[in-house]
């Protein structure tokens, strides 16, 4: 029925259905999925004032029938009602990476269901499609089928490595595919050459490369060139790693300068500072010679190796990480490289809690791009704060930096003013990086594959017992 992966949340009314998806959406995006939302609903509800403009339009047998407004576009479709649904998630493929549908628990998706005790029976036992159950308290034995699992409601990560999960597997064993249109890939004429003949000119997939100008209140701070997509994160990242804000309440606004539809649009940040608060852009340029700096390497500007040095702070002690926590980490890190599978052509960062816990996962034709936005989705939620922020003690605390190629001094660096204790790369490590993960108290791994990494400096976060 539907190319695009769709999943149906159902449930009893008041058991959490829209709660849990306000939670589960955000867990998604962080993990790099263009996620929809549908909500289903069987009463007839009508979707234009009878009599108004858009009702005559619909009426009359047009196919897509909607407002435009400066908030944004609202599109209805023509079919009828009991059979909109699927063609609207049929057109969806290539455009999202999944549908979430808010009820629908007659339809033929599959299924999660949200439960607790006072609602009515579990629905599961009449809907085989029901994967799993999210409880938010403890079932009486044997009410709900054995063949179903049950997660608890309040862990969204769990709830999306479910999801992840079953997608991964439905496409196939060892499919890492991503949809044909991926955000970030563009496709474009090549031949190859197979060592006799030129073959004719086919279309591939190229990571698509653009540049990005950060400015704050106005006044350029930096240009890097990065995969179009999460620049909020990339801009947050790089200004936090740069110790130009401390945490998200520094921030007033994030938006991009211009009209859509205008040439270049898209390609320039607007940074506004919060009420009070002072985004101390000089921090760069008193670091990086007299130029526009680029966050996609700003070492080579700076002004001598102990300059770079003194800008990380040290990192505190613990905590203790199993050695499979790390030798995981690139697997988690390959599930959410979809570009690369496509173009390998992007480089990707992520974070993890102490348990392996995916945070954030980027992708971006820059490693310390991809860094910046993992950093940033950290900070924007409130994950990350600076070391000059004093507040009550995070939850959520990410604990390992994973990179998909060489750990340099910038990497090593952006993690320890996030105070990520851990960093592990697939590839080798710089030796300004193990100079600065030494004085930072810094725990890095490298080459870590097939269960294997060589660790550089601060063993003892490594729980070996």
């Amino acid at each position: 029925m539907s190319a695009v992966p769709a999943v149906s949340i159902v449930g009893w009314s008041g058991s959490g259905k829209t709660t849990l998806l306000t939670k589960l959406v955000p867990e998604l995006a962080s993990r790099g999925l263009r996620v929809a939302v549908v909500k289903h609903s069987s009463d007839a509800h009508p979707l234009h004032r009878p009599g108004s403009d858009t009702a005559r339009f619909q009426e009359a047998g047009a196919v897509l029938t909607g407002f435009a407004t400066p908030a944004g576009v609202q599109l209805t479709t023509g079919e009828a009602p009991a059979d909109a649904l699927p063609p609207m998630l049929a057109r969806l493929a290539g455009t999202v990476d999944l549908v979430l549908v808010e009820g629908w628990k007659d339809g033929p998706l599959p299924k999660l269901e949200v439960w607790h005790e006072g609602l009515g029976p579990p629905l599961a036992p009449a809907h085989p499609e029901v994967i799993a159950i999210l409880a938010r308290s403890p079932p009486a034995s044997g009410l709900f089928p054995q063949n179903v699992r049950v997660l608890d409601a309040g862990d969204i990560r769990a709830v999306a490595d479910l999801l992840l999960t079953r997608w991964k597997s439905g496409r196939g064993a060892g499919s890492h595919a991503p949809p044909t249109e991926a955000r970030g890939v563009v496709r474009r004429p090549v031949q190859r050459w197979d060592g006799s003949a030129l073959a004719s000119a086919e279309e591939d997939d190229l990571a698509v490369e653009e540049p990005l100008e950060i400015r704050v209140s106005g006044d350029p701070v930096a240009v890097t060139m990065r995969t179009p997509g999460h620049d909020r994160e990339l801009a947050t990242g790089f200004l936090f790693s740069e110790g130009i804000l401390q945490s998200v309440d520094d921030l007033g606004g994030l938006a991009h300068c211009g009209r859509p539809g205008e040439e270049g649009w898209g390609n320039v940040l607007e940074v506004t500072p919060a009420p009070g608060a002072v985004l101390d852009v000089e921090r760069v340029r008193a670091a990086r010679r007299g130029t526009l700096t680029t966050s996609a390497c700003g070492v080579c500007g700076r002004r001598g190796v102990e300059d770079l040095l003194a800008v990380c702070p040290p990192v505190p002690p613990g905590p203790q990480l199993r050695p499979e926590v790390i030798t995981r980490a690139t697997a988690r890190l390959r599930d959410v490289q979809r570009n690369f599978a496509r173009t390998g052509g992007v480089h990707a960062a992520a974070a993890l809690d102490s348990d392996g816990h995916l945070l954030a996962a980027f992708e971006d034709v820059g490693r310390h791009n991809a860094v910046d936005k993992v950093v940033g989705a950290l900070v924007l939620e409130g994950t990350v704060r600076g070391v000059r922020v004093s507040r009550a003690p995070l939850t959520r605390q990410p604990a390992l930096l994973c990179v998909s190629g060489r750990v340099s001094f910038e990497i090593v660096q952006k993690a320890a003013m996030a105070r990520i204790p851990v960093v592990a790369g697939v590839s080798a490590a710089s030796s300004l990086a193990v100079e600065l993960a030494l004085r930072s108290g810094m725990t890095l791994a490298t080459f870590v594959r097939n269960g294997h990494f060589n660790v550089h400096t601060h063993p003892e976060r490594l729980s070996l017992r």
